[in-house]
């Protein structure tokens, strides 16, 4: 009998005789502790040029550049916590799932400076991150499908979280196309456009991979898949660090007064955040920590 999930049965039928792993912990290698932390220097190297370099992104609206520098402060954030969930040498699940959302995160997020911002002096930087947030965020979920660790969570919370991810992820497919549809037919320009009218990566970025991934994700829990859980929280983790970057800039537009642009997806990314913050407290508390034994050094 084989060990692994054949992906043409992801949203088939259950393998026969595949249980969830029992593990608590994952030993953390050596490369994962050296390429986290050459990812999070990077993250810093591109965060603070974007916060202290005098215009880091040409070309852009003003709304648009504050966004951007309080994603930058997110990011900085978001690497302090890369490298504290690697540091000893046996990883939760819980903290190993989380760190698969903040790599989540910290792709799409680049994959947009590199599609979506003039070039500036630290586009390589900006490159290194894209690939060694892949590279760890596909690894790690190709070792979660092979061997897809249990979760204590009730079938309320499974149904719940399932239903709650196709949802967002229908809604704002929604959002997008309500914007590029008319376009596409004939009519005005889609608003926002990406820098000199290419197109905004949040559309193709969303529509093409991270929507109906995340509609996968809600699939996967609602028929009751092994897989599912411990990738509801790596979409969980994502949609939350997310959203928390993206508010961040209005929230600091108000702080100094400045004029704030909220965009169509405002008030669903506001109530998504909270529901996806409080989901994945509990979906975090569901994974049993590792026991002494498994978290000495072998």
């Amino acid at each position: 009998m084989t060990t692994t999930l054949d992906p043409r049965t992801v949203l088939g039928p259950a393998p026969r005789g595949r249980r969830p792993s029992q593990h608590a912990g994952h030993p953390r290698s050596p490369a994962a502790l050296w390429t986290t932390w050459a990812l999070a220097t990077c993250v810093v190297v591109a965060s603070l040029f974007g916060l202290l370099a005098e215009t880091p992104y040409r070309s852009l609206p003003e709304a648009t550049i504050l966004s951007a520098r309080a994603q930058d402060a997110c990011s900085i954030v978001v690497a302090a916590l890369l490298v504290l969930l690697v540091r000893r040498p046996v990883v939760s699940t819980a903290a190993h799932l989380a760190r698969l959302g903040l790599l989540a995160y910290l792709l799409y997020s680049y994959l947009i400076y590199v599609t979506g911002v003039p070039m500036n002096r630290v586009f390589l930087v900006y490159v290194v991150i894209v690939g060694l947030s892949g590279a760890g965020l596909l690894g790690g979920l190709r070792r979660l499908l092979d061997d897809p660790p249990a979760s204590t969570a009730g079938p309320r919370l499974v149904r719940a979280t399932g239903w709650v991810l196709v949802v967002t992820a229908v809604l704002f497919a929604g959002l997008w196309l309500s914007v590029l549809l008319p376009f596409a037919l004939g009519g005005d320009r889609p608003d926002p456009e990406g820098v000199g009218g290419t197109p905004y990566p949040v559309f193709w970025l969303d529509l093409a991979i991270v929507l109906p991934a995340i509609v996968a994700v809600g699939v996967l829990l609602l028929r009751g898949r092994p897989a599912g859980p411990p990738l509801a929280v790596v979409a969980l983790i994502k949609i939350v660090t997310l959203f928390t970057a993206l508010w961040a800039g209005p929230v600091l537009a108000l702080a100094t007064s400045t004029e704030v642009d909220l965009g169509p997806d405002a008030v669903p990314s506001l109530l998504l955040l909270v529901a996806s913050t409080w989901l994945a407290g509990r979906w975090l508390r569901s994974f049993p920590a590792p026991t002494r034994h498994q978290r000495s050094p072998s």
